[in-house]
């Protein structure tokens, strides 16, 4: 059985399960979007579920936001970024900033919306088609933003 959009998401907005229906609209609204600008948050709501901070290197899960060339972005939650599917998460906030930053100044694009296994979303990020990253993401947003952020 299909929910709602609003049914589908938590006290805080966020959206966890990916419906058809949010399913389409990622598609229509993020798919082939060039990314202009990634923010990489320094905490992640998934620490609050944890006993404490986790250590910037030690860091598997992040928050983050994408900010696309149609002046839309996604604020995502509980993210986890591969290389490849069969590779183990990325570790460690600074490298993946770098390697955020690197992409997005070569040019970055968010070319497909998929599912894992369990019917999670997951963002193929590539770089001339050849994908660079895949990020599994727990929950999101999407919303419009007006200016970018400063580095």
């Amino acid at each position: 059985m299909q929910r709602e959009n609003n049914e589908a998401q938590d006290e805080l907005g966020l959206h966890h399960e990916l419906t058809d229906e949010l399913f389409q609209e990622l598609v229509e609204e993020v798919a082939g979007q060039r990314v202009m600008s990634v923010a990489l948050w320094e905490e992640s709501l998934v620490d609050e579920a944890e006993e404490g901070p986790i250590p910037p290197e030690e860091r598997t899960v992040f928050d983050l936001d994408l900010y696309l060339e149609n002046h839309r972005y996604l604020e995502l939650y509980g993210v986890q970024a591969y290389r490849s599917p069969e590779a183990d998460p990325l570790q460690g906030l600074e490298g993946l900033g770098r390697i955020m930053a690197d992409l997005v100044e070569k040019g970055l694009w968010l070319e497909e919306v998929a599912t894992d296994q369990e019917e999670r979303l997951v963002l193929v990020l590539t770089h001339r088609h050849e994908p660079q990253l895949y990020l599994n993401v727990a929950g999101w947003v999407l919303e419009e933003w007006e200016s970018l952020p400063e580095d």
